[in-house]
């Protein structure tokens, strides 16, 4: 496991919506050493190539590192249009796309492979995180917000109860043609997981066209492809949950997934108890931790475990981390105290 360093005041100004970020050119800067960054890439007749563009509800950065030019530039290029195609696969908020079709239908009749593979995936993670993780809590997500829209309020007791009777997600069937839900009002929400997969496909078909290295940076969930051109990965800072700016310390990724689940990032109240994040055990936001930072193998498992480490709180949360092969993390606690897993910063 990449080491944690010793975390220094940022500049300030920063989003608190970003819980990981990466320094410089989506992190050359930082990884290359500063100003030797340039000097580096020439000794090693490497380019290098960046864009920021506003994708999957968030502002997304790529940076490719090729021996030629030209080719850096092209594959950031495809790194966007691969986001767009799977965007337009996944997206719960487009009307046309088949997430949206199957939560409104309730089946989908030959989805697109890339779909059914997510929600697989998702499933397995439900299980293993028992049901912490869960695709299927959408209707409480969703109630939770219109309530906050309308009322400025949380939702009432027996509309989460009601809601409850919907989430589920033994309650969902897969297989190569169709995903089915069992009970009527049902939607899946991939917000958790399948950011975290788009990026590693970028990162994976950037790597297979021959670059050098590669980052994939979407909001916070990162995906770290080769990097290794000073010696070191890609340098992701871990940012205080109540500190814009404030860095608690700098993990090195190569080849992996790093993730960020916090309250901060769309609260509901001020005091942040209400949040977007909810248990679907209880129905309620999760009220003992404040962030939860995950490095796995994969974008796509780091957003996920993430997510059910907050649900968790910092015991079992870090109790979950350490029965997971390859996966550690941090969690802070509402009380900002911080709890990581053995392997993490080891």
């Amino acid at each position: 496991m990449p080491a944690l360093r010793d975390g220094r005041r940022g500049n300030g100004g920063v989003s608190r919506r970003t819980a990981l970020r990466v320094g410089g050119a989506a992190g050359l800067l930082l990884a290359m050493g500063g100003g030797l960054t340039a000097a580096v890439l020439r000794r090693a007749r490497l380019h290098s190539a960046s864009d920021t563009r506003t994708r999957m509800g968030t502002l997304v950065h790529v940076t490719v590192v090729h021996p030629e030019a030209a080719r850096a530039r092209e594959l950031v290029g495809a790194a966007f249009d691969e986001i767009d195609r799977l965007e337009a696969v996944f997206s719960g908020h487009r009307p046309d796309t088949p997430v949206s079709r199957l939560n409104a239908d309730g089946v989908l009749d030959d989805p697109p492979a890339e779909l059914a593979a997510v929600v697989r995936r998702a499933l397995r993670i439900a299980e293993l995180t028992g049901g912490t993780f869960d695709p299927t809590v959408a209707p409480l997500i969703e109630l939770h917000r219109r309530s906050f829209a309308e009322t400025d309020a949380p939702p009432a007791e027996s509309a989460v109860e009601e809601a409850m009777t919907r989430v589920g997600y033994r309650h969902v069937a897969v297989d190569a043609g169709r995903i089915a839900f069992a009970r009527p009002g049902m939607a899946v929400s991939l917000d958790g997981i399948a950011k975290g997969y788009i990026l590693d496909r970028v990162v994976e078909q950037v790597t297979a066209a021959g670059a050098a290295g590669v980052l994939a940076d979407g909001g916070g969930d990162i995906s770290a492809g080769e990097g290794e051109v000073a010696g070191t990965g890609w340098p992701v800072g871990v940012e205080h949950p109540r500190e814009p700016g404030t860095m608690l310390g700098t993990i090195e990724a190569r080849n992996q997934g790093v993730a960020t689940s916090g309250d901060y990032v769309r609260a509901y109240t001020a005091d942040l108890r209400h949040h977007h994040i909810v248990d679907p055990r209880t129905g309620v936001s999760p009220g003992h931790a404040s962030a939860a930072t995950v490095v796995a193998g994969s974008a796509m498992e780091a957003d996920a475990i993430a997510t059910a480490a907050m649900v968790l709180g910092p015991v079992h949360g870090v109790e979950l981390l350490e029965r997971l092969d390859g996966t550690e993390g941090l969690i802070v606690t509402k009380e900002l105290d911080l709890m990581r897993s053995s392997g993490f910063g080891a």
